[in-house]
């Protein structure tokens, strides 16, 4: 691997996946790409995201636009420095992902934000680098005071990143993990009322109602924690893997 920094290797990854590296650079970072798995893997990611963002056609407002965009300016400056390499999208396509986000909320009248939308966050790209172990089998980031879990130990899924976002009244924190044979979830929960739930397939355990449904290719089940949405979504996991991770909660 080059010099760069994961920092710049980070938003290099990010560029060549939206096809605006210059050219000088691409067949460099290629070359890395080809070199180290790792890469390979979240080039991949970054890519998917892409391509999941641009197979909305939405046109948003420009002023809403100029507010997304804004938005993501401060929320870029109040970031403390990161240094891990994780998967990033550009600023661009950032504030491109929360114009879509914004305007599939409000495509719904006021019901909120939607088990759709929270579950293409769930398979979205990570922003952030994964929080740390803090204690009793828990992580340090939290989502409307419920800790998410640790799961390396109990199951062997490691955190690997995360992303915060809000859509319509509703904050949804996710953490992303990843598992065996590169398989990967992201796990939202959302902050505010329960989300209304309609269609899929229903199943109880130990007392709490887990409901499957799909997004498009994509797994998903969403249950209740302490009054508040839970979400796992993946493509490359079965709705048993979901079940066993979803009841591999910490008691609440």
């Amino acid at each position: 691997m080059t010099d760069h920094d994961p920092q710049s290797l980070q938003a290099d990854l990010a560029r060549l996946a939206d096809g605006s590296l210059p050219a000088s650079r691409q067949a460099e970072l290629r070359a890395e790409v080809d070199r180290s798995p790792e890469l390979a893997r979240a080039l991949s990611e970054q890519q998917h995201a892409i391509a999941l963002l641009r197979s909305t056609d939405v046109v948003a407002p420009d002023s809403l636009r100029m507010r997304v965009e804004q938005e993501v300016r401060t929320a870029t400056r109040s970031r403390r420095p990161r240094f891990r390499l994780t998967w990033v999208l550009p600023a661009a396509t950032t504030a491109a992902a929360a114009v879509v986000i914004v305007l599939l909320a409000g495509s719904g009248g006021s019901s909120g934000a939607g088990l759709s939308q929270t579950a293409h966050l769930a398979l979205a790209a990570a922003v952030d680098p994964a929080p740390s172990e803090a204690r009793n089998d828990t992580l340090a980031e939290t989502a409307a005071g419920i800790p998410f879990p640790y799961w390396q130990r109990s199951v062997g899924w490691r955190a690997v990143g995360a992303r915060v976002d809000r859509v319509s009244d509703h904050s949804v924190v996710t953490v992303f993990y990843a598992g065996p044979k590169r398989s990967r979830v992201g796990y939202a929960i959302v902050g505010g009322a329960p989300l209304p739930v309609s269609g899929g397939r229903t199943t109880t355990k130990d007392g709490v109602s887990f409901t499957f449904l799909h997004e498009g290719p994509a797994h998903v089940v969403t249950w209740l924690r302490s009054g508040h949405t839970c979400v796992i979504a993946g493509r490359d996991v079965s709705n048993q893997t979901l079940l066993r991770l979803a009841t591999a909660e910490i008691p609440q």
